[in-house]
């Protein structure tokens, strides 16, 4: 255990560029343009802030507003942690991509890896270490910077609003939503671990495997024979699965790295549905993501990440070349 617990420390150091710098610098430029446009928004629009809710569009202006609207206005700004996560999860679908590209291949162009194989740590270790990293702590550390981001932004919001006469902070400070948000965006984190795999999993491989430009290699084979499919049905007006092709393959080898896309691997395509009937509810939210574990799509992609990943390890024991 203190062996796999040092491999964690190593990945963390080699990695926390993308890791833990990078989500910071996002959520540090979120937070300064946040505060930038509530500070324009009060000058230029003298005091006024515009809110949608329940479909309404209602503006503040200094008047009095009823109870039930400032409880509408307080409950949209605890749940703004969800949509303000967008540009971090998007940080992370990229950092995990490349991450997970360079992580067999870069110890072999730089010779490392004689170094690593000279410590008494066997090669599955050291794969899972590298596993860990990527499917269970950087989605946490990005996430752990977007619940921060997620609950700085709507205070600041708040707090910007008793210039306009209308003091939203107490009900906010009450209300349940703006503490489970964060509690809500780490429960998912499994989740996007188990619907990553697959994607790491290749990622990985083609890092074991290939000699240079692991990134053609990872994104150019399965895209060309996508396009050699959706070309031979085009000429010879035959379906041989070329649509089937680039939504099983393509998309889920790929599109794994993006939080929240486990709904549109589903069959039950109704989950996002069932969402919006809650009104953006977080159990909503949480309880439907953990729906999609009792698909066939992810455990079929379980099974293939397995062999992939034993593919990996065999690689890497082996495989000690790179240019």
């Amino acid at each position: 255990m203190n062996t796999f617990a040092t491999l964690l420390k190593r990945e963390f150091w080699e990695h926390q560029g993308g890791m833990l710098w990078a989500p910071l610098a996002v959520g540090g430029l979120m937070l300064a343009v946040a505060f930038a446009s509530i500070l324009v928004g009060l000058v230029l629009g003298q005091g006024q802030f515009t809110f949608d809710i329940q479909g309404a569009r209602t503006t503040l202006d200094g008047l009095a507003i009823p109870p039930e609207i400032q409880a509408g206005i307080a409950a949209s700004l605890a749940l703004a942690t969800i949509p303000l996560m967008l540009p971090l999860a998007a940080v992370l679908a990229f950092v995990l991509l490349f991450y997970a590209l360079g992580s067999l291949y870069d110890e072999r162009r730089d010779r490392s890896l004689l170094f690593w194989k000279s410590m008494p740590v066997s090669d599955t270790t050291t794969v899972l270490s590298k596993l860990v990293s990527m499917a269970l702590i950087a989605p946490s550390i990005t996430v752990l910077v977007g619940a921060a981001v997620g609950s700085l932004i709507p205070l600041l919001a708040a707090i910007a609003m008793i210039g306009t006469g209308t003091d939203v902070l107490p009900t906010l400070l009450t209300t349940a939503d703006f503490y489970l948000a964060p509690l809500a965006l780490l429960a998912l984190v499994p989740v996007y671990a188990l619907w990553a795999l697959p994607s790491i999993a290749w990622c990985m491989v083609v890092s074991a495997w290939a000699r240079r430009a692991p990134v053609l290699w990872a994104l150019g084979m399965p895209v060309l024979v996508g396009i050699l499919l959706s070309w031979q049905q085009a000429i010879f007006d035959r379906n041989i699965g070329a649509d089937w092709f680039w939504e099983h393959v393509v998309g889920r080898l790929f599109g794994g790295f993006v939080p929240g896309m486990w709904f549109v691997f589903t069959e039950n395509r109704d989950s996002l549905d069932r969402i919006l009937a809650t009104e953006g509810s977080l159990l909503g939210l949480v309880g439907q993501s953990y729906v999609t574990l009792a698909s066939p799509a992810l455990w079929i992609g379980l099974i293939v990440a397995t062999g992939l990943l034993v593919l990996a390890i065999r690689l890497r024991r082996w495989r000690e070349d790179a240019a």
